[in-house]
């Protein structure tokens, strides 16, 4: 996992769908308070969005946001919501419950939890996401897949804006560091936790378990360090075509434009505290 830069489009499709989804939102608000259940239309999913999210370019790079697969490959990509819009589910499955207060008694009472719909249609709440991270699937005899889970360090918001005073558990690259909470091993590519959050997303997306990922990153390695050892030996007989091109590639890692770019840039990161040869790298 890697931090996502996000620059939010200027044209008028954009602005249009942002606006269309602010309508949408205070319906679904209005639904909520009326005791309504909520009804999502498929505005997360428009084109419009779409073509930004899963474009070859920034800032997915057709790259699962969560595992760095190429989502491009063998699937159409899923539209995630990272904090869930309908029925917020537990690690195994088991609905989660929620403190709210009655608006005419003021009695608080425990109920499961409906989601957090209010931002179902938020861009800062999507991501381009692989449907082996989005779904919940069994790897290895165990549940992986985020689905409905959205695990938090006590309050848990259940109305619009109640959110900011929430301590979530699961990384969001478009605003956090992962490299602040885990680091890929630049031995045999497995990810090692820095905090509570960088374990807690491991074991939900199963980043460890899910064998091709583990190969690919494996792969992705061997690569870099391939390219370590050209760039040594293009310095070696003076070859400045061969050098650019290797930096060229360096430069595709270290801006997250290949898929696992964590991986390689553990190398690079590596072989800089080693030797000072290459910048550190930078996301």
């Amino acid at each position: 996992m890697i931090r996502i830069r996000f620059e939010q489009p200027v044209d008028q499709a954009w602005k249009g769908w942002k606006e269309e989804c602010q309508t949408a939102r205070e319906e679904l608000i209005r639904e909520v308070k009326e005791c309504m259940t909520p009804h999502f239309s498929s505005l997360y999913k428009d084109t419009r969005l779409t073509r930004v999210y899963k474009a070859h370019g920034p800032p997915f790079h057709g790259k699962c946001a969560y595992c760095e697969s190429d989502v491009r490959v063998n699937q159409p990509g899923d539209i995630d919501h990272w904090r869930p819009k309908g029925a917020v589910t537990d690690q195994d499955g088991h609905p989660v419950e929620s403190q709210v207060r009655n608006s005419k008694t003021g009695e608080v009472i425990s109920r499961r939890h409906i989601g957090y719909y209010w931002l179902a249609y938020d861009w800062t709440n999507l991501l381009l996401s692989c449907q082996s991270c989005n779904r919940v699937v069994r790897s290895r005899g165990q549940r992986v897949g985020k689905g409905a889970q959205f695990p938090v360090v006590g309050f848990r918001a259940v109305e619009p804006n109640e959110e900011v005073n929430e301590r979530p558990l699961l990384i969001n690259p478009m605003f956090d560091d992962p490299r602040e909470h885990m680091e890929v091993s630049p031995q045999d590519g497995i990810i090692i936790p820095k905090s509570e959050r960088g374990q807690v997303t491991i074991d939900t997306f199963g980043l460890n378990i899910r064998m091709p990922l583990v190969r690919a990153r494996r792969h992705c390695i061997r690569e870099t360090r391939l390219l370590v050892h050209c760039l040594k030996m293009a310095g070696s007989i003076n070859d400045t075509d061969l050098e650019r091109s290797i930096m060229s590639r360096r430069d595709e890692i270290v801006s997250g434009r290949v898929p696992f770019s964590a991986a390689g840039r553990a190398v690079l990161e590596e072989w800089a505290q080693r030797t000072g040869s290459w910048k550190k790298t930078s996301s």
